[in-house]
């Protein structure tokens, strides 16, 4: 495997993942933008949905964040289902409508590829991504109580 791009080299790293209590249950996502010196973070609670779909649309709203779709992205993602499904190496069974509309998205952007992770294997930002999904989650949580 070679080396992973620096945000220096002018490359947008993304690192993505989702969370669910329950499968199906409350959902969230968590997103990590990295470009030169800036860090961007995000956590949105998205509803009851499995965990299939938060790491889908993690994805989506993470590509619907970038403005500047002429720079490479990499997106780093410890879901081989996402990679899968987004890429065409997997067979899209459920969630068609939004795989269809992340790659449409995906289609806007110049280069942007995507770099499987391991989870829970000690990657600070893929470690940070699930956090942030988590966070949504228990925030929405405990507005609910």
């Amino acid at each position: 495997m070679s080396a992973r791009p620096t945000p220096a080299d002018g490359v947008i790293q993304v690192y993505t993942d989702g969370a669910c209590t329950g499968n199906p249950g409350p959902a969230g996502c968590g997103v990590i933008l990295v470009f030169k010196e800036r860090v961007k973070e995000l956590s949105e609670f998205i509803g009851a949905a499995t965990n299939n779909i938060a790491e889908l649309t993690a994805v989506e709203l993470a590509l619907r964040t970038i403005r500047d779709k002429s720079l490479p992205v990499r997106i780093y993602c410890d879901s081989t289902y996402v990679i899968g499904v987004l890429t065409g190496t997997l067979k899209v069974r459920a969630n068609t409508a939004l795989v269809a509309r992340i790659r449409g998205v995906m289609d806007t952007f110049a280069d942007l590829a995507f770099e499987k992770v391991r989870g829970h294997a000690g990657d600070a930002r893929n470690e940070r991504a699930d956090a942030l999904a988590r966070q949504a989650v228990r925030a929405a949580e405990k507005a609910t109580t």
